[in-house]
């Protein structure tokens, strides 16, 4: 039989009530946590959909400034020179808005995902295949830099290469000497014009060349020159444009906050792309532009360049094609330099057509990498059609 408690039955009912006690401190205290992870989330999606409204908002105002003062405005072509790291931030947002289920936020994020599949999206898909030419024509541009004491490396890339045509940009007399001894079999046609760090190498003879110089739009000093050279292709004429444009201005702007360079060299920029117009019409032959642009491709320069001349990479290429290298481009020494941004470019006139176009990704020393192409001078008679169309 069992035995009977002996405790008190007032002792039962404390023991009671305290338990009930904890229970409802312990429910308080649950309340209390729910109640702050409720606030902390409320807050984060507040601050998410604040952030995202003011990205979005900024890209709308920088495409309505781009569209009333192209590279005028010093802020807007900060932002273009972004190129498409301009829409990295929304890779940031895209979880939140899926994971939480956001429809505002799904609408805003649409603005810059429909954006960069406009502005990028085809090149991301491969091109289609281009016929084979009935007068090719390979041409890389590349700008060495100045400082690269690497010949050798410079040697192997244009040996690699193996173009008919090197545009070369940022040559020093001492690196063209070395390079004209090592390159003299494949190119006995070269022309350095002196002062100016350019270069032309050609398999192919130079039937006439010229040097054009710029004077400043400011009255500063000139902007860097443009080289001409007309060679004979196998009895067909063709025009090649070998230029240098004005620098970015983004060093002295993050430096020091200085906006004048980044204005002054806009201006110059937009006076070269001036001059390779009348240059091309001038010589009224199928042109080829190669340069180190110091531009991305949202710049309003590119769109000035690209309203005559069509360029190979987005005709023909596969992908971004960035070929600024960092962080050697700032002059830091690093074992690991990315590709970070496209700013060498290879234009072409209608009347030619663009087929193969790559970036070479062979270390040279220098902080720009190398683009090929070929081209067919005789289209027509090969079978029209671009790359993407």
């Amino acid at each position: 039989m069992p035995r009977k408690s002996i405790v008190p039955y007032w002792i039962d009912a404390r023991k009671s009530d305290c338990r009930a006690g904890s229970g409802a401190k312990g429910l308080s205290k649950m309340a209390r946590r729910r109640s702050t992870a409720l606030t902390r989330t409320r807050v984060m999606a507040g601050s998410m959909s604040i952030l995202l409204s003011v990205y979005v908002a900024g890209l709308v105002a920088w495409i309505v400034a781009r569209a009333l003062w192209g590279d005028q405005w010093v802020v807007a072509l900060a932002v273009s020179q972004m190129g498409p790291w301009l829409f990295l931030p929304a890779l940031f947002f895209a979880p939140w808005v899926i994971l939480s289920r956001q429809g505002l936020g799904a609408i805003l994020l649409a603005i810059p995902a429909g954006l960069f599949l406009w502005l990028y999206g085809a090149m991301l898909l491969p091109p289609r295949a281009a016929p084979e030419p009935a007068l090719p024509l390979t041409v890389v541009t590349f700008n060495m830099q100045a400082t690269n004491p690497d010949v050798e490396a410079l040697v192997q890339v244009l040996e690699m290469a193996a173009a008919d045509v090197a545009a070369l940009q940022e040559v020093h007399g001492w690196q063209d000497r070395a390079l004209g001894a090592a390159l003299a079999e494949r190119y006995p046609h070269r022309w350095r014009a002196e002062g100016a760090g350019l270069a032309v190498y050609s398999a192919h003879p130079m039937v006439a060349r010229q040097l054009y110089e710029i004077p400043s739009p400011g009255g500063g000093e000139p902007a860097w020159p443009i080289q001409s050279v007309v060679l004979q292709v196998r009895g067909t004429p063709v025009h090649v444009v070998n230029a240098h444009l004005a620098r970015t201005g983004i060093v002295p702007l993050l430096g020091r906050l200085d906006v004048g360079p980044m204005r002054d060299w806009a201006a110059d920029r937009a006076a070269q792309i001036d001059e390779i117009g009348k240059i091309i019409r001038k010589r009224n032959l199928p042109a080829i532009v190669a340069c180190d642009g110091n531009m991305t491709d949202l710049t309003a320069a590119y769109a000035d360049i690209t309203a005559h001349l069509r360029d190979a990479w987005r005709e023909r290429g596969w992908g971004l094609g960035h070929t600024l290298l960092a962080p050697r481009s700032f002059e830091v020494a690093s074992p690991v330099n990315l590709a970070v941004q496209r700013i060498d470019y290879l234009f072409y006139t209608p009347e030619i057509q663009a087929g193969r176009v790559r970036v070479l990704s062979h270390d040279s020393g220098s902080d720009h990498r190398p683009v090929w192409a070929q081209f067919d001078l005789e289209p027509a008679s090969a079978g029209k059609g671009t790359g993407r169309q």
